[in-house]
Order: C-alpha cells, then structure tokens, then sequence
C-alpha cells in the first residue's frame, strides 16, 4: 500500500470539534489498514445492513492511557448514542462473511465478525499511534480501534499497530478531556460525524482551536504534544508562550475576536505548564506572571467583545486575585468589570467597580465619565422604579 492517510471528523453533541488525520503504515500492516481505510470509507454491507465507522461513537475514554472507538455492530448511533451492556462487544470487519452472523453463539455478549491476524505487534513509545483494540486474546481483531494518548509499554506486543495521528492532535486531546463516567463512557455523545480517505489538498477544519500561523505560532494546541523548543529551557518556553499570544493579539486587531480568544488560552496554558518556581527561577517566574496577568486581561477583553459577560467577569477576576498584579493591571480588570455590570445593567455593582478602578487611576479622564454615565443611569432606573410603585399604589 502507498502513502495513505484517512480522516475522523468529531463531534461531540452538536457541536463539531475538528478533524483528526492519521497516516496508515500500509507496509507494515497492510491487511489492517485495508480494514480500517474501507471502514472508513465505503464500509461494507452485508444481511442489507451497512457497517463503517460513520456515526460511530468514541465508547470508551481513559485519560493519560488512550480514546477508542470502533464498535460498529452497537455504538453507531452517532449524536444519539447512548451507554448500554453491549457497547464494546461488538465488531465487524471487511472480511466478516453472511454465515458468521447466522451461526456465531455470543460468548458474554461479543458480536464481533470477521476476526483477522494480528499485524505489527509494535512498542507503544509514544502518544498519538493508532492500534486496532481485541478481545483480549491473539488475531481478533475486527474494527475496534484506539489512539494512544500517552506511552503506554504494558500495551508493547499485544495490538497491531497501524498508524500515527499526524494532524488533529488538539481534537484526540479535547476528546480525551471529556467527561465520562466510571467506565469510561462519555457523559455527551463523542462521535465520528463524517470519515474517509484524506489527501493534502484537503483542509483539516478545527472549531475549538485555530491554526492560523499568524505571528509564528506553529506550536501544537496542548503543550506536552510540541516539539519545536527545549522544554527544559524556560527561556525557549517563555518565548513559545508570548509568540501565541502575540498571535492573538494580531487576530484581536482583525477583529477575528474567536480566534484571538482561542490564541490567549492556548498561550495561557503554556505558561501554566511552564512557569518556574521562584526559587528556581527567580526572573523568569516574574515574566511569566506578567504573561499571565497580561492574558487574563485579554481573555476578559475578548470575551467582552463577544458579549459573553460572565465569562469576561471570570477572567477580570483571575487577575484581581493574583496577588503580584501591578496597580494598573488591577485598574484595568476593575474597568472590565465595570463594563460588564454595566452591559448587564447592573449599575450598583459597576459603580462599585469604577469607583475601585478610579482609587487605582485617580487621572483617567475615561473612567470619571464612566463614573458619571452610570450615576446617571443608576438614578434614572431608581426614578423608574418610584414611578412604577407610585402607579401600583396610587
């Protein structure tokens, strides 16, 4: 088999996350990944009933060990999947023939057909490899997959291996973020909306993330999944962590507000990953708490712009309770929330907010007009208030 590469666009709920792209080691595993690229594609349809990956649901999530999905004879259910006994049970694959289903007994429930040779039976030394999941014995491998989220070397030797993601890290990173019970199972449907075979001239759509390289950022979304600088180096981290969001600043001035919103928060978590302890590093722990001071106020921003007012309420917070905030950064995160009570017409609170940010900036000519524009609209919903009582008992 040539370079081959398919695609799994996820949902979870309604709501698209993005497209995971992986590579196929056709020369390594040629029978699987002829397995798993037809499943992807057309799928196969045997008894008039059709069996591929589309609408399949991810069944079973561990973070730090791996997502697997697969199931295609009971998790297919896509947006409406839902939990039950025979979920992860079930399997068919492209090899599976008519009779198996006429004949086979189920044993503890497992449905799965057309069982075929392990291949490639590889070290898991890294995350992101794609293996084919089994029903805990040798060559029963039929559709169920998972993709590694971690290291895994008690898995080493036991499970075909068959591909790498190579794109769409962020996306197997959001779903294995995703809540689930005690079993595993997700507490909103995670599933396959649409899947196929992928070429580079193909776009690789993300919706919780941008990978627009404005500005330089061609560090991947999670900081443990980069490898483009010395993790070790806090310089290097630093430098990694103020590119993205100088990145978002560059999307905030298109007024690509989303954008820029998702650039601060990747960036936020690199300086959460990174930051050194003071007594290790006492100049670049106080550079990467300006960073972080710096990006909750621009979070705030953004999410005042895109009128979400409590979450811009959340992050003018976040910096009021760092306790190394410079006085200015205090008064800008007062003003954000003087803002937001505002737009909410929460006038006594804004109030309250302005009359703190003007202590802190006692010569800003903005935030006594503020201050005035709200002492206005205060007493005006006071008069329409007295009206309203006046009427009523009168």
């Amino acid at each position: 088999m040539s370079e081959s590469f398919v695609f799994l666009d996820v949902n979870i709920g309604t709501e698209p996350i993005g497209r995971i792209v992986i590579e196929l080691f056709g020369d390594k595993a040629p029978k699987t990944c002829k397995n798993f690229q037809t499943l992807c594609s057309d799928g196969i349809e045997i008894n008039k009933r059709r069996f591929g990956y589309k609408n399949n649901c991810f069944h079973r999530i561990i973070k730090t060990f791996m997502i697997q999905a697969g199931d295609i004879v009971f998790g297919s259910g896509g947006q409406n999947s839902t939990k039950s006994s025979e979920i992860g049970k079930g399997g068919c694959s492209i090899f599976a023939q008519e009779q198996e289903f006429e004949t086979q007994d189920s044993l503890d429930g497992i449905q799965c057909y057309g069982d075929f040779a392990d291949e490639n039976l590889g070290e898991f030394s890294e995350p992101f490899m794609v293996a084919m999941a089994n029903m805990g014995t040798e060559n029963s491998n039929s559709s169920q997959f998972f993709i590694t989220t971690q290291a895994a070397s008690h898995l080493n030797n036991k499970h075909s291996i068959f591909g790498r993601v190579i794109h769409g890290k962020s996306v197997v990173r959001t779903v294995e973020r995703c809540s689930v019970d005690s079993d595993g199972f997700p507490a909103e449907s995670v599933f396959l909306k649409d899947c196929g075979v992928w070429n580079k001239s193909m776009p690789i759509p993300v919706f919780n993330t941008s990978n627009n390289p404005i500005g330089g950022d061609v560090y991947e979304e999670f900081p443990d999944d980069d490898l483009n600088f010395d993790k070790e180096s806090s310089e290097k981290a630093f430098e990694a962590a103020t590119i993205i969001k100088d990145s978002g600043s560059l999307l905030f001035k298109h007024n690509n507000y989303k954008d820029a919103l998702f650039k601060y928060k990747k960036s936020l978590r690199y300086v959460n990953e990174f930051i050194p302890e003071i007594d290790v590093n006492k100049e670049f722990n106080g550079k990467f708490i300006n960073l972080k001071a710096k990006l909750y106020l621009n979070i705030s921003l953004v999410y005042f712009q895109l009128k979400s007012f409590e979450d811009s309420l959340t992050y003018s917070t976040y910096l009021l309770e760092m306790s190394e905030s410079s006085p200015l950064d205090r008064a800008k995160a007062l003003y954000r929330q003087g803002n937001c009570h505002f737009a909410k017409n929460r006038f006594d609170k804004a109030l309250t907010a302005y009359a703190s940010c003007k202590e802190l900036n006692p010569k800003d000519s903005v935030v006594d007009k503020k201050i005035a524009d709200t002492e206005k609209c205060l007493e005006q919903a006071k008069e329409k208030t007295r009206k309203s009582l006046a009427k009523f008992f009168g």
